[in-house]
C-alpha cells in the first residue's frame, strides 16, 4: 500500500460534500474550537489566535493554503457549490463578516463584506449554497442575513441543509417511537411549507440533490 505523506499542521481531513476531488482540513493555532466560542473568547477580552482551511486535490496530491493564519480572524469550514468554494470569516479585530470565492489556485475574492454588528451573534453562522446564503439558526427560527433578510420559523427538530434558488431544504427528525428523518422544503419568499418527504438530502459531485 502507497502512503503518500503531507507536511501540513495538524488537522482532521475529510471530503468536501458535492465533490469528488477535493479534501478539505481546517488547522487551528491553538485548540479546536467553533465561530461562537471563538467569539466569545474574543468578547471576554481573550485573543482568538486563528485558524486557515487546507484544500488538498486528488489525485495528484497538490494542496491550497490560500489563507494564512491570523490572530482574531477565525474561517469557517468552506462550502463547495458547482466549481468554486465559499468561505466564511468573521474578523473580530476589525468587526466584520466577510464572504469569499475561491478558486483554488487562483486568489480568493471577496464577494461581500459586512458589519459583525448586523448580526445578534455567531451562534450557528454559516455560509450555505445554492446560490450562496448567510444566515443563523436558532431553536426556533432560521434566520436568513444575506443576500436577503427574512426570518423563518423552524421546529427544535429541523435544521438547515441548504439552499436551491428560492427553495430552502430543511432536515427533520422525528421518535414516533423509531428514530426517522425528513426533507421539508420552504418557499423563501412566503415562507410556505411546500412539501415533506422522509429521507435525507446528499449532494453529488454533478451538483444534483440525492433523496436517500
Amino acid at each position: 500500500m502507497r502512503i503518500k505523506k503531507f507536511m501540513t499542521p495538524e488537522m482532521y481531513v475529510e471530503r468536501v460534500e458535492g465533490s469528488e476531488e477535493w479534501y478539505l482540513g481546517v488547522a487551528f493555532e491553538e485548540d479546536v474550537c467553533d465561530l461562537f466560542d471563538a467569539e466569545i473568547m474574543e468578547k471576554e477580552g481573550k485573543e482568538f489566535p486563528g485558524n486557515c482551511p487546507y484544500f488538498f486535490h486528488y489525485p495528484d496530491g497538490a494542496v491550497y493554503h490560500p489563507f494564512p493564519t491570523k490572530k482574531h480572524v477565525y474561517y469557517e469550514n468552506p462550502v463547495w457549490d458547482k466549481d468554486r468554494f465559499g468561505i466564511l470569516a468573521v474578523d473580530f479585530s476589525l468587526r466584520k463578516i466577510l464572504i469569499y470565492t475561491y478558486i483554488p489556485g487562483a486568489k480568493p475574492e471577496i464577494l461581500h463584506s459586512m458589519d459583525l454588528d448586523e448580526v445578534e451573534d455567531c451562534y450557528n453562522l454559516k455560509l450555505e449554497m445554492t446560490p450562496w446564503i448567510l444566515g443563523r439558526q436558532t431553536h426556533n427560527e432560521y434566520e436568513a442575513i444575506w443576500p436577503v433578510k427574512k426570518k423563518f420559523p423552524i421546529g427544535d427538530n429541523e435544521s438547515m441543509i441548504c439552499r436551491d434558488g428560492n427553495v430552502l431544504f430543511l432536515s427533520r427528525w422525528v421518535e414516533d417511537p423509531v428514530y426517522h428523518e425528513y426533507v421539508v422544503t420552504i418557499d423563501m419568499e412566503t415562507g410556505e411549507e411546500l412539501c415533506v418527504e422522509k429521507g435525507n438530502l446528499y449532494l453529488m459531485p454533478d451538483g444534483s440533490l440525492w433523496n436517500i
